[in-house]
């Protein structure tokens, strides 16, 4: 019984110690992306000290805003297929995508208006190439940093099947109607 019980605690521990490594391989992969990002930005846009310092926290602000509002919107109809919906159910995609949309333009102008004092209007205004720019650099240093780990398989997995064997894509965003 001894034994059992030892062999129990060893078998726990060591699940507990090579969870860590994972843990803090992903917190030191995101923390380098973080750096990463604000390090582009502010040579993208040339932003002084000063000018960084005001400028991320709005900005940061501006995003999670925006993302909260797409999110909102992908929970309700993400899962849903166009061909699926009833013409009503079609009725209110359209207008949520439209307040979606309104959300997002409202949401443009009110920071423009927070960021054009603190950048200055010719570097807002390349702000809109120089957030591609570093998405796209982003995505290419994550799939770097992700290294040889490979995907799982089967349903579910991240290999982009849902569960069920159905492979569908959900209704095209706002941007494609």
């Amino acid at each position: 019984m001894k034994h059992i019980i030892y062999l129990s605690l060893l078998l726990f521990s060591s699940a507990l110690l090579s969870a860590q490594p994972k843990d803090s391989t992903k917190k030191a992969r995101m923390e380098t992306l973080k750096k990463l990002r604000r390090d582009l930005y502010v040579k993208k846009l040339s932003l002084t000290e000063d000018q960084a310092q005001k400028f991320f926290p709005v900005y940061d602000e501006f995003e999670l805003k925006q993302r909260e509002a797409k999110q909102a919107f992908r929970n309700k109809w993400g899962n849903k297929r166009p061909e699926d919906l009833t013409d009503k159910e079609a009725e209110e995609f359209l207008n949520d995508a439209t307040k979606l949309r309104e959300s997002e333009l409202s949401l443009t102008k009110l920071y423009h208006d927070k960021l054009k004092p603190v950048i200055g209007a010719k570097k807002l205004l390349q702000l809109r190439r120089v957030q591609r720019e570093v998405r796209e650099e982003l995505l290419s240093k994550a799939k770097e940093l992700k290294g040889k780990r490979t995907p799982h398989p089967g349903p579910g997995g991240r290999n982009g099947h849902r569960p069920g064997g159905r492979n569908h894509p959900p209704p095209p965003p706002p941007d494609d109607f």
